[in-house]
């Protein structure tokens, strides 16, 4: 059921569906709770939320050299091929930040937040927790720790069973790790109303809800068992544009209340800017590069990743016009058999034959800039031999 009510701070008029139990104000930002009560709708302004914890310099996961490779194909006289869809990945997520990861589809970003969280066997490497790797765990002690680390799932219509209601669909996780102490209904009636959902709608299935209310209450599911660390893999892509804004406020109000960390993939740079402390840029199973959600929309380095930041439009259409669109040539390489070297050199405007044969290391270009690019790295000389070549500096 829609409804019509006025903002209790600015009076602007609002329209919302009746399940959305938090209703943010486009005009003002101003947050306000839905009362149904007597069924005589109304709106009280929320209480401030808490300031976010922020980031810390702890580390709080680290990937190292993780590798997830696929055998494909084979049979009869015919070898199998591998797909190297995560190669090499190393990587530390400070506790309390959300990092943000991006890239084309199919480059490998959804099977690395699978295999940090087992839910995809790495087939190499580390995933230090705690000081526990979680690569090499035992399922019954993966299990265990499952209940830190948590994922939300990029479609809200495949990701519920059609055949339990919401109240069950949030409350398994509670039954599973034996969580409940006492009431279930209760705890999960407090998840729905945490992440703006009526406790009215309990026993409803999901089919009753629309997209953004799917996708809370897979939020809620998450939560259920107060995690440290949730993978939010394309939280968003699925949902309306009007939708989306309210699942990444209401992300970043749960980050401030309950310090989680976030790992949030998607291929929406706009996205990625908002909600990012740092931005890992993947490219074809690696990490081509790492900076500041800021400074690598300021001063991205790494060619690729220049791509993708000049393809986000700007609001201002006189800077947009103003603006040069950095267009990639030809599609991008099969991981079946990806291009030796640096894996971007057949698409690189600025590609020397040295690309060709050497693979880059994602190494320290300015205080926690990371890029692996052997045209913009100092420790390679051939840089300096080539800078005549009247390609220019990368990355200035």
């Amino acid at each position: 059921m829609l409804i019509h009510l006025s903002c209790p701070k600015c009076a602007a008029n609002l329209d919302f569906d009746d399940g959305i139990h938090f209703i943010k104000c486009e005009f003002c930002g101003a947050t306000s709770l839905l009362d149904l009560e007597d069924d005589k709708p109304s709106l009280t302004l929320e209480a401030p939320a808490p300031e976010p914890h922020g980031p810390s310099d702890e580390v709080l996961i680290s990937i190292q050299n993780l590798k997830v490779h696929y055998s494909s194909g084979g049979g009869f006289l015919r070898p199998a091929k591998v797909v190297k869809a995560v190669d090499g990945v190393s990587l530390d997520i400070r506790k309390g930040e959300t990092l943000g990861l991006v890239g084309e589809s199919g480059c490998g970003k959804s099977t690395l937040g699978k295999a940090i969280l087992r839910l995809t066997e790495p087939t190499g490497g580390k995933v230090l927790y705690n000081g526990k790797d979680l690569a090499s765990l035992p399922k019954s002690a993966m299990r265990e720790q499952r209940k830190d680390l948590q994922m939300i799932f990029q479609d809200p219509y495949a990701s519920l069973n059609p055949r339990m209601t919401v109240g069950q669909i949030i409350g398994e996780p509670l039954r599973t790790f034996g969580l409940t102490n006492g009431s279930t209904a209760s705890r999960v009636e407090e998840l729905m109303e945490t992440v703006g959902l009526s406790r009215r709608f309990i026993k409803r299935y999901p089919h009753e809800f629309s997209g953004g209310q799917r996708q809370r209450i897979g939020i809620a599911r998450a939560l259920a068992v107060d995690p440290e660390f949730i993978v939010a893999d394309e939280p968003i892509s699925a949902l309306d544009v009007s939708i989306q804004a309210q699942i990444m406020n209401l992300m970043e109000r749960l980050q401030a209340e309950k310090n989680l960390t976030y790992l949030f993939i998607s291929h929406d740079l706009r996205a990625v800017r908002h909600l990012s402390d740092r931005v890992a840029v993947m490219y074809l199973g690696r990490i081509v590069e790492l900076a500041g959600g800021r400074e690598i929309y300021r001063d991205p380095l790494m060619p690729y990743t220049q791509a993708l930041i000049s393809a986000v439009p700007v609001p201002d259409p006189e800077i947009e016009a103003r603006r040069e669109r950095i267009i990639l040539k030809g599609d991008v390489p099969s991981p079946i058999n990806p291009p030796t070297g640096c894996h971007f050199h057949t698409r690189c405007q600025f590609a020397i034959d040295a690309c060709k044969t050497q693979v880059p290391q994602l190494v320290e270009i300015k205080p926690d800039h990371f890029a692996a690019c052997i045209r913009i790295s100092p420790e390679h000389p051939i840089i300096e031999a080539n800078a005549s070549d009247g390609l220019g500096a990368i990355g200035n």
